[in-house]
């Protein structure tokens, strides 16, 4: 049809194009060249009529020919060749020659009587040849023209005939249903604008129902699937029964439900239950064929017998007029296997409630009482209608503390269970022990509704516990809390991941305690003990914990520490309290303690570090003159690393030979000559060096190798004496420093003798140094070992006299035979007046009481001086000799000599 048109409008303008142009050239051109021709002839004629009778006018002949020149020249601009006056006959000659060239000739008169006329000669081709150019122009034109309305009315129909076609192409869409492809867009003066304009409409139209369709389908659809799917989760199928037809419809859903299979969907209502449980279908038939009226509602449980399997099916129907007034019952079967299991278990547990051996309260979320069973009855004697209603008591401020009742509700409103121990009432007022259980129960939404208390009287297991952990946690003499207690106490405080407030531990013990048991006996001592305990507890603050840790050592928590004034005036108060007078057996008895003090958690973040931290602050106040208290530091945290380290290294020295023996000579005053040593370890350690008494001799006594370490003394001390004796030295006293574990070890004795007897040296060149506080640990025992060291032949001396108790009245009673005057009462000398004094009084009392005298400490001429004066016995200290090697010593001992 395209091809066609093109065509048929291309022939159309070549025939319409060929005919304008023979128009033009056989018509037009030749009448209008031949209308112009004429009317120049004309206009030719007039023009030579006019010319000669301008000429003939010229009287003579050069006039004439100058006017015949000027015409001739205007004439041209005409279009005439020339205008002549000339023989007639000769003219008439040459015109009839001329192919090309015309003449136009003017008869004269006969009046004139001459064979001249007058004439112009034109060129006929050349009068029309532009005029003819101007035809053709405007035939060209005309045909441009032509051309151009055909081109556009061409193109008009090309547009046209594509509308028409696009047109077309969307009536065949809409024929099928396509309503989305739009009509063409045409100019608004075109013909189709309207027929497009209303097609458009019409197809939006379309469009947009077969959109409202397809929404509406897929909605629908949708619905369906819901519907479905809604009946699949729920197990809940659709049917209806024409019961006139006796025919029944039902969804997909319900042949899983009711096990139809793949029947026909034409079924009667005995086909349709047909695998209704045999016990129930004789009633569900019956209850479904009993005469209907409309808006009669029937629902009814039954079983499905399917596989061998059971399965509870809840049907609900109503029976509804149809339009043909015929009754038709509407209804729905759903799947209750799983609620009837739960409302069986239910019941079970219903039963397990009302039987159970536990007492059971139901509350709602505010903890009104809803329901108890017959074991919470029997143990509070409680019935129902009595808490009905009520608040249950074991959710009330009467069972729980301040504290506990707001993290009690905390939690169970929060949806978590609790558990612990309520001190409950009877209903006659009498208080038990029971062990609660708090379980909340959220409905179908999650909402909590409920709690389940569930308890068990305990009362006597309560009282069977609290007489165990009184056993267990608390000390038996004083009531405090023990060692066990107190370390879980730390443990739980240690445990939390960010204390409230800092805390301290406080240890101490009675100075001299053991004194009082010798003195006084135990008893006295027991007493003293509780009485202390009551003390602690009557000053301890809000947050405070007083436990006793053992023999007459006692610790103090306080967990919330405000600031450090509050610790200071807690440790201070304490030592004054335990400094007041204690009557015992009607005996005043006085005595004094230590404290030291640790923090938690900056010295340390496990309980038996911050213990021995507090001890060895403790031990610090004790070695600072008792009755005081200190607090940890760093110095003492590396005194307990070297602690450590030591107790670990010191049996691989003694093994490894790095102890050595180093004398210091001690001098008679009188004679200026050495008459003795005093033996002093040193220890060569294989990475520190040379390692001072000081630092390991309290650590070995500590750790209780201060008994092998002294044995090994005594034995090296006369193995040196010995060698000498070997080399042929004079003989000279050696003393011997005995710690206190060392005095009570039941070796002792024989460690001295046989050292002695092995090297074969006299006892009585041998003399050992015990201090005051030693004797004072248990003096009769202390008595009867001197005692025997004595009948060995050994000297026994006193060291650091004045130091401790300045027991000057017991020196009677003592089997000592020398006093050691301490440095500390010699190192000012001359300057002090007082030590003067002491000492002087010191050497005059030992003297009275037959005793030798060592002073130690001498340093200058002037002590020196002055303890000749004062006719002390011996003196040594740097002024004489530091502590030497052996081989040192016997050098100065040849000088001596």
């Amino acid at each position: 049809m395209k091809n066609f048109l093109h065509s048929y409008m291309l022939h159309l303008w070549c025939v319409v194009t060929i005919l304008t142009v023979l128009l033009f050239e056989q018509v037009w051109i030749p009448y209008s060249s031949d209308k112009l021709l004429s009317e120049r002839i004309e206009q030719f004629h007039y023009s030579l009529q006019v010319s000669s009778l301008l000429v003939e006018a010229k009287q003579t002949e050069q006039g004439q020919k100058t006017l015949l020149n000027q015409l001739n020249a205007q004439g041209r601009t005409q279009g005439w060749l020339a205008f002549v006056y000339d023989d007639e006959q000769s003219l008439r000659q040459q015109a009839s020659k001329s192919k090309d060239k015309q003449l136009l000739l003017l008869n004269t008169p006969d009046t004139l009587n001459t064979a001249n006329a007058y004439a112009l000669w034109f060129k006929p081709s050349d009068i029309i040849a532009k005029q003819q150019f101007v035809y053709r122009i405007i035939e060209i034109i005309f045909i441009a023209l032509f051309s151009f309305v055909f081109i556009v009315i061409w193109r008009k129909q090309q547009s046209f005939v594509k509308s028409l076609r696009e047109i077309a192409t969307v009536t065949k869409f809409l024929a099928v249903g396509r309503f989305e492809t739009a009509f063409p867009t045409v100019k608004n003066s075109s013909i189709l604008t309207e027929i497009i304009d209303t097609f458009e409409v019409t197809r939006k139209a379309l469009l947009t129902m077969k959109l409202d369709l397809q929404k509406k389908g897929i909605e629908s659809e949708a619905k369906d699937q819901r519907l479905y799917n809604s009946h699949q989760v729920a197990s809940l199928g659709c049917w209806e029964w024409q019961v006139v037809k006796d025919e029944v419809w039902f969804s997909d859903s319900i042949q899983a439900i009711l096990g139809l299979g793949e029947t026909s969907r034409k079924i009667g209502i005995q086909d349709f239950l047909g695998s209704v449980h045999s016990s129930d279908k004789k009633a569900l038939i019956q209850r479904l064929l009993q005469p209907l009226q409309a808006n009669d509602v029937i629902a009814t449980d039954f079983r499905i017998s399917v596989a061998g399997k059971v399965r509870h099916i809840q049907l609900l129907a109503k029976a509804q007029e149809h339009r043909d007034k015929t009754i038709r019952l509407n209804g729905t079967c759903q799947d209750i296997t799983e609620r009837k299991e739960i409302e069986s278990l239910l019941q079970k547990l219903s039963s397990a409630i009302t039987a159970s051996g536990s007492g059971v309260m139901i509350t709602d979320v505010i903890g009104l009482v809803e329901y108890i069973n017959p074991k919470f009855t029997q143990t509070t004697g409680y019935l129902l209608e009595d808490l009905a209603g009520t608040t249950s008591i074991m959710l009330s401020r009467e069972c729980l503390a301040e504290d506990e009742y707001d993290s009690v509700w905390k939690e169970i409103l929060a949806g978590r269970g609790w558990r612990g121990d309520l001190e409950n009432i009877r209903k006659d007022g009498s208080a038990y022990w029971s062990s609660v259980s708090i379980s909340p129960i959220n409905n179908e939404y999650d909402e909590l509704t409920h709690f389940v208390i569930v308890s068990e009287d305990v009362s006597e297991l309560k009282d069977a516990h609290a007489r165990m952990e009184q056993l267990t946690l608390y000390d038996e003499l004083t009531g405090l809390p023990n060692r066990r207690f107190f370390l879980r106490k730390l443990e739980r405080l240690l445990s939390t991941k960010v204390m409230e407030a800092p805390a301290v531990v406080m240890l101490l013990d009675l100075d001299n305690f053991k004194t009082v048991n010798d003195t006084q006996g135990h008893p006295a001592g027991d007493k003293l003990l509780v009485d202390v305990a009551h003390r602690l507890e009557k000053i301890m603050p809000s947050h405070g914990l007083a436990a006793r840790l053992g023999g007459d050592e006692f610790a103090i928590l306080i967990s919330q520490v405000k600031d450090i004034k509050q610790v200071n005036k807690t440790a201070q108060t304490i030592l004054d309290t335990i400094a007041k007078p204690f009557v015992i057996n009607s005996n005043e008895i006085k005595v004094s303690t230590s404290i030291g003090l640790a923090w938690l958690p900056k010295d340390g973040n496990q309980p038996d570090v911050i213990l021995k931290h507090a001890d060895l602050a403790m031990y610090q106040a004790k070695e600072m003159g008792r009755n005081q208290y200190r607090q940890f530091t760093q110095q003492l945290n590396e005194q307990l690393q070297r602690y450590i380290r030591f107790s670990r290294e010191l049996p691989e020295a003694l093994a490894n030979g790095d102890f050595k023996l180093f004398f210091q000579p001690k001098v008679d005053l009188k004679a200026n000559k050495i008459i003795g040593v005093e033996a002093l370890i040193r220890w060569q350690h294989p990475e520190l060096g040379p390692v001072s008494p000081l630092d390991f001799i309290s650590i070995a006594e500590n750790t209780g190798f201060i008994v092998p370490l002294g044995n090994w003394v005594f034995a090296e001390a006369c193995r040196n004496m010995k060698s000498l004796k070997d080399s042929g030295l004079a003989e000279i006293s050696c003393a011997v420093n005995i710690s206190l574990r060392q005095f009570k070890a039941p070796s002792l004795l024989g460690v001295i003798e046989k050292s002695i007897r092995d090297n074969k040296l006299d006892p009585k060149l041998f003399e050992v140094e015990i201090t005051e506080s030693l004797l004072m640990e248990d003096v009769e025992q202390s008595i009867l070992t001197l005692k025997d060291i004595q009948k060995l032949g050994i000297r026994v001396a006193i060291d650091d006299f004045g130091t401790g108790y300045s027991s000057f009245s017991y020196l009677k009673n003592l089997p000592i035979n020398v006093l050691k005057i301490d440095r500390c009462f010699i190192k000012d000398i001359p300057q002090s007046v007082d030590d003067i004094k002491i000492t002087s009084a010191i050497i005059s009392m030992a003297h009275s009481l037959n005793l030798k005298v060592v002073a130690e400490g001498i340093e200058t001429v002037e002590q020196q001086d002055f303890l000749i004066e004062q006719q002390c016995d011996i003196g040594q200290g740097y002024f004489f000799g530091k502590p030497m090697s052996l081989d040192e010593l016997k050098k100065v001992l040849e000088n001596n000599e």
